[in-house]
């Protein structure tokens, strides 16, 4: 009978201490999908290429000391302390680079309102470099403040490259200390009543074991499914972009044809539905700034649509004047979308531009899209025909405006990306105004420059607010 308790009450010690690691096992698991979902979701919102810059611009430790002193922190900042806050976290969000000169990680934005900026992770896990390029989660260690758990993410910049990671922590000290007290006294509970009892708690406590596993794995299960459909969604919202990259002309194969040339594209998610156009049929130059209905995916694939269109009508029926060219892309983008049973008109609006550079000679035909012409210092603006290209109920065949060209003369081609943004102290919209004076006051440096202005005045002009189009705008000096 003593061989019989005494197995008894090993097997209802060993149970109760089975179901403490048990218990401590399913909530690390659990509380680490919960940090690598936050991580990994967070840190596609951060613009990796703003990141990169503001740690380059800020080397020192210390060198910002408050959430406000500089914007591109202040916006980091804003989403990290909105996520802590949505997801219940004690711990404070934080993003790193790595100082490969001094074998250190660095801190750069932290959710917490005081920043420490630049302080050094001098006894980082050896995970979080080795791991740093695709994410992971960091086994549990303890240091003075308690036990901890933590899942980190590659920041990534516009070319793909990891400029550093973000990581989120959970204590997990308490939970322990729960977990261990509730066994403590049940073990305690168990042992007092164990010849009475015996016999029922080994089958309820491994039902309810059971019960509470299943339960762990379907929580899991939906969470692998979750990961699965965000990790497919952004897969395919990349590859979109991939294609969408494809139609844009490199620009090496046409900057040689004139004495300069630059474009500042900004798409408002990873994919637009601006776009531009380049081709060169014998002495003709053909460039056209475009702006399709919608943006994102759906703007995209409009965008290829009245792309293939552009390309088709220049370079298989070789057309060249300009007015025709549009004519003749209405009519493809009108039988493209007829079809449709919920009456759909996408279409676009352009500036399409032929450089006649033997005759120094521009003509142009727009589709709701002016251009402007800088020549000897004065803002010329051509203006284009009220109607896009698509369906419309008063459409009209499109007009051609010729223009000779002087050496030096700056043709400027542009969405209404630029203008249309709101910011400001008082959220209104930034308008073509400061577009025209920026490039008055700039005509005569480069291109390139000019375009660096442009972005600047739009992020200082966006700031907190979110970009509201896609911006596309192509320079061209002859």
């Amino acid at each position: 009978m003593f061989i019989f308790y005494l197995s008894i009450i090993l097997i209802t010690v060993f149970f109760i201490v089975f179901g403490y690691y048990t218990q401590l096992d399913l909530q690390k698991e659990k509380q680490y999908d919960k940090l690598e979902g936050i991580v990994s979701s967070t840190s596609f919102a951060i613009d990796g290429d703003d990141h990169a810059l503001m740690m380059r611009d800020h080397v020192t430790k210390d060198a910002i000391k408050s959430t406000q002193e500089n914007i591109t922190y202040h916006k980091i900042h804003h989403t990290l302390r909105k996520v802590t806050e949505a997801n219940g976290l004690e711990s404070a969000m934080y993003t790193m680079v790595y100082n490969k000169t001094d074998g250190v990680f660095e801190f750069g934005v932290t959710s917490d309102e005081n920043p420490y900026f630049r302080h050094q992770y001098k006894d980082y896990p050896a995970i979080l470099l080795d791991s740093m390029n695709v994410g992971g989660t960091i086994p549990m260690y303890k240091d003075e403040h308690g036990t901890w758990l933590s899942a980190f993410h590659p920041i990534i910049d516009s070319k793909g490259d990891v400029v550093g990671v973000l990581q989120a922590d959970v204590d997990f000290t308490e939970f322990i200390n729960m977990v261990r007290a509730k066994y403590l006294r049940e073990s305690l509970i168990a042992l007092g009543v164990i010849i009475v009892l015996s016999l029922i708690l080994i089958p309820y406590t491994r039902r309810i074991l059971r019960q509470e596993e299943a339960q762990q794995q379907k929580l899991f299960e939906q969470s692998e499914i979750i990961k699965e459909k965000n990790r497919d969604i952004t897969d395919s919202i990349n590859y979109a972009q991939k294609i969408q990259n494809s139609i844009l002309p490199s620009l090496d194969e046409f900057i040689s044809a004139f004495d300069d040339l630059a474009v500042l594209y900004k798409p408002k998610d990873i994919v637009a539905g601006d776009f531009y156009y380049m081709s060169k049929q014998g002495d003709n130059i053909f460039i056209a700034a475009a702006d399709c209905t919608g943006h994102g995916v759906p703007g995209a694939m409009v965008s290829v649509i009245c792309s293939n269109a552009l390309s088709h009508a220049i370079n298989d029926r070789k057309l060249t004047n300009t007015g025709e060219i549009l004519n003749d892309v209405r009519e493809v983008v009108v039988q493209k979308f007829q079809g449709s049973p919920d009456g759909i008109k996408d279409g676009m609006d352009v500036s399409l531009c032929r450089f006649d550079l033997k005759n120094n000679e521009l003509e142009y035909s727009g589709a709701n899209n002016s251009i402007y012409i800088i020549s000897g210092g004065e803002l010329e603006e051509m203006k284009p025909d009220k109607q896009p290209v698509g369906h419309f109920d008063h459409a009209k065949p499109f007009t051609s405006k010729i223009k000779m060209l002087n050496k030096g003369d700056l043709i400027i081609m542009f969405s209404d990306g630029f203008a249309d943004q709101f910011g400001g102290e008082k959220g209104k919209k930034l308008k073509y105004k400061p577009f025209k004076e920026i490039l008055l006051n700039n005509h005569s440096t480069s291109l390139a420059q000019q375009m660096k202005m442009l972005n600047t005045k739009f992020e200082n002009w966006m700031g907190d607010f979110e970009q509201v189009d896609d911006v596309c705008v192509i320079g061209v000096r002859i």
